[in-house]
């Protein structure tokens, strides 16, 4: 069953026995506020979105796992950043609160993007105070209110929880990356440096992983964000990674096409949520 909030979130429940896996796509959405602009083309926009990564898990909620989809795009707000990493440069006026933007924010790829992945201007102009806490409770809050909602009541049922915060990546780092110009694997699983999940439990994701025949890196050129940091306690039993697909194994991102590739990347991943979720259901109290 799915319960949408229109704009904002499709969730996805379990379709069969529940087991304590929580899958979330956050920056996949592609449904375009009317109050969004830019400058660039859409084209441009539309490649800084993580094309696909619902259709790549779709099938969690058949293995009894819960799916959370964000709706709207992460160049309009990024929900996987938080709520003080904004580059005080976009806003018109004074922030009420301190701010405390990250490297990533001042490069332009903070909560709300002043540049593209390439570096082109993203903002039209400058938002005003009041247009920003618009978009804080009518998109961002609501999707972070019904993640935590989601996380608690798995975690209250089964007495541990797995997170996948799923997303995909350029084959190779753009201009505004740390890892510029370099290839990439083709996974990258993130703990925000072995802090939201276990070393075990990162490498028994990873090793799973490799078993399908793919290349993985561990904490480079991604680490995790917002959504890993809120949730992951790993002491308590709460495993939390990020996972980044390699859009070059799915899509062809000057047509923004599915290519041949994604029947087989979607049948190994669907292969990796059945091991994934039958691990879980043991580990299960109930």
């Amino acid at each position: 069953m799915a319960f949408l909030q229109s704009g904002i979130f499709v969730r996805h429940d379990p379709e069969t026995a529940s087991v304590p896996l929580v899958v979330d796509v956050s920056r996949s959405g592609r449904v375009y506020p009317k109050e969004f602009r830019s400058p660039l083309p859409f084209t441009v926009l539309h490649d800084n979105v993580s094309m696909y990564v619902e259709d790549l898990w779709a099938a969690a909620p058949q293995v009894g796992a819960t799916m959370l989809y964000c709706c709207f795009p992460n160049t309009f707000m990024d929900v996987n950043r938080k709520e003080d990493d904004l580059d005080p440069a976009v806003i018109e006026g004074e922030w009420p609160t301190p701010l405390n933007p990250s490297p990533v924010a001042i490069r332009g790829l903070g909560l709300i993007k002043t540049k593209s992945r390439y570096g082109e201007p993203m903002q039209e102009k400058k938002l005003t105070v009041a247009e920003i806490k618009e978009r804080f409770d009518v998109y961002y809050h609501p999707y972070h209110r019904e993640l935590k909602r989601i996380v608690d009541e798995t975690y209250a049922r089964h007495g541990m929880l797995w997170q996948l915060s799923c997303h995909c990546m350029s084959a190779i780092g753009a201009p505004t990356h740390a890892d510029a110009g370099k290839p990439r694997a083709d996974f990258c699983l993130g703990n925000i440096g072995y802090t939201t999940s276990s070393k075990e439990f990162v490498e028994y994701v990873a090793a799973e992983i490799k078993k399908l025949g793919y290349s993985v890196t561990i904490n480079t050129p991604y680490e995790g964000n917002e959504l890993n940091r809120r949730h992951g306690a790993p002491a308590k039993g709460v495993e939390s990674i990020m996972v980044e697909i390699n859009k070059k194994l799915f899509m062809d991102t000057k047509t923004f096409r599915k290519t041949e590739g994604f029947a087989k990347l979607k049948a190994d991943l669907d292969r990796l949520l059945q091991t994934l979720a039958g691990d879980a259901a043991k580990r299960s109290r109930k």
